[in-house]
């Protein structure tokens, strides 16, 4: 399908651009009627070690609600809920920063509507990593939260 020129960043559906009805005021997960068409890149675990080891800064951002967040997530993480991004986000993150979003695996599409959302709002440097909480912790990599959940890496 041809997109349009119009000097604006836009979201599509593979079959028609997306359109402002196609949210609700939630901003839940399950607003979208069809498949987007991702429009951010992606980063491995491998990477996101590599960033930490060189000691790049950015931002690791957990996409879960409050109490997954709080259940185990990704040391360093900060957490803003997927429905909470517009209003949270400006307020903790420059535009110019490194932002890495993650769920809590490879079948949530939060990461993906969380990328999305963070694109919208004019950040420059957005990275989903699919594989998210759970291959991380299948890695066996560092994790925080409650301590009878979660355990840290050797």
């Amino acid at each position: 399908m041809e997109r349009p020129d119009r000097g604006e960043d836009f979201r599509w559906y593979s079959d028609r651009p997306v359109a402002a009805g196609d949210f609700n005021k939630l901003n839940d997960v399950a607003i979208f009627a069809g498949q987007l068409i991702e429009m951010h890149a992606s980063i491995t675990k491998n990477e996101i070690k590599s960033l930490i080891d060189k000691g790049r800064a950015f931002r690791l951002v957990a996409v879960m609600d409050r109490d997954g967040f709080e259940a185990g997530h990704i040391c360093g993480s900060i957490n803003i809920p997927v429905a909470r991004v517009e209003e949270d986000a400006l307020n903790l993150i420059g535009r110019d920063e490194l932002v890495v979003v993650y769920g809590k695996g490879a079948g949530d599409a939060s990461s993906a509507v969380a990328a999305d959302k963070f694109i919208t709002l004019n950040y420059h440097y957005v990275l989903r990593y699919k594989g998210g909480l759970n291959e991380w912790r299948a890695a066996r990599e560092c994790l925080e939260g409650r301590p009878q959940e979660v355990k840290k890496a050797a």
